[in-house]
């Protein structure tokens, strides 16, 4: 209350009378920006602590010559993380994950799921159909929630499954309400 006070005593007392206003939605007086809001005595280039060191070139980097200016050169390194991410089911897991999308080929490493989503567990279902899989839920009514909340809109065919001791074990169907 004392800062709304004090600050309220500040706007109108100590502000120039121009440019201000009062929002109607809080009600309190606030100034409008009559200029823009970086001064003109304003140094980028300098500390902030105005310590200058002695014989230094003070010019701003836009001032100098093209020849003295330090260039970074740009250096592509190129990584495959996609397919590092890929998990397997484990052999004892029991639970409920979300399969997202179902293939008959493998995706390749630069398909938008890899960078949409973290974690992905790969199941190969059989010779040619490939389970791409996230999250882990210990209950099928939260694993449902969860793909209802964030991953339906996206993808719409999208379903639980659900695993005992490492085993897929059926679909899990949504609870009808």
């Amino acid at each position: 209350m004392k800062s709304v006070l004090f600050y309220s005593v500040f706007v109108i007392f100590f502000l120039p009378e121009q440019g201000v206003t009062r929002n109607s939605h809080s009600g309190v007086w606030a100034q409008a920006p009559a200029t823009d809001t970086i001064p003109l005595s304003e140094r980028f280039d300098e500390p902030l602590s105005g310590a200058v060191r002695q014989n230094e070139d003070r010019k701003p980097a836009f001032q100098q010559r093209a020849s003295d200016r330090k260039v970074i050169p740009v250096k592509t390194i190129e990584t495959d993380t996609a397919y590092r991410s890929l998990q397997k089911i484990p052999e004892g897991y029991t639970g409920f994950k979300i399969e997202i999308m179902a293939t008959s080929i493998l995706l390749p490493p630069d398909h938008d799921l890899f960078f949409q989503h973290g974690n992905i567990t790969l199941e190969e279902l059989a010779e040619d159909e490939f389970s791409y899989l996230i999250g882990h839920f210990e209950e099928q009514a939260k694993a449902e929630t969860f793909r209802a909340a964030f991953l339906e809109g996206r993808y719409p065919d999208s379903k639980v499954i659900g695993y005992i001791e490492g085993q897929r074990q059926f679909k899990a169907t949504p609870k009808e309400e």
